[in-house]
């Protein structure tokens, strides 16, 4: 089903091309699910119980972060990569018959970072003004950016290899860029 998803996205998405795909009978699929909505719906789901992310253990942030950053890296390059990104052009461009699969797969699958990202403000570790969706902007959005967009000729084995290299770069830039900002505004309220 995913398989058929990340091949042909939301329109070429139907009950009869994943029966095909599968092997077995359309009426076998309406048993179970009625719409092809619905069977992507629980094929996100499952999707969503193999995605990786990192236990919010204690570590530092950055480390969080950086593990984070790998997984979403990792899953970029992978054999799924077509699925995720079909799923973020369906959420915009169909947005009411992807309203229910956002919320489980985009909401529910950033609610793990951004709750790691509020403790790092409660701890100290962020400025108090933090704002958790720019960090994301900035890591995981400059990632998707880099691995997906604009890989500037690089084979996928390059991005690979060098993933390691480019997520602790990146992470590091933008709790820079957060450390800063915080800097900024606290020196605006001293004068």
């Amino acid at each position: 089903m995913l398989a058929v998803f990340g091949q042909h996205g939301w329109a070429g998405l139907s009950i009869d091309a994943v029966a095909t795909h599968a092997g077995i009978g359309k009426s076998t699929i309406y048993l179970r699910w009625k719409t092809k909505r619905a069977l992507l719906l629980e094929a996100v789901r499952y999707f969503e119980t193999r995605r990786e992310n990192p236990v919010d253990d204690g570590r530092p942030l950055r480390e969080y972060l950086i593990e984070y950053c790998l997984a979403r890296g990792r899953l970029l390059l992978g054999p799924h990569a077509p699925t995720m990104l079909h799923i973020a052009a369906g959420a915009i461009t169909h947005p009411e018959d992807f309203q229910e699969i956002r919320r489980e797969s985009i909401t529910r699958g950033t609610l793990p970072i951004v709750a790691r990202i509020l403790r790092a403000v409660i701890d100290g570790e962020l400025p108090e003004d933090t704002d958790s969706g720019q960090l994301l902007d900035m890591s995981e959005g400059a990632l998707v950016f880099h691995l997906v967009i604009a890989p500037l000729g690089a084979t996928r084995e390059e991005l690979e290899d060098d993933l390691e290299r480019y997520v602790r770069t990146l992470v590091d830039k933008a709790l820079r860029t957060v450390d800063a900002a915080g800097a900024r505004e606290a020196s605006s309220w001293q004068l």
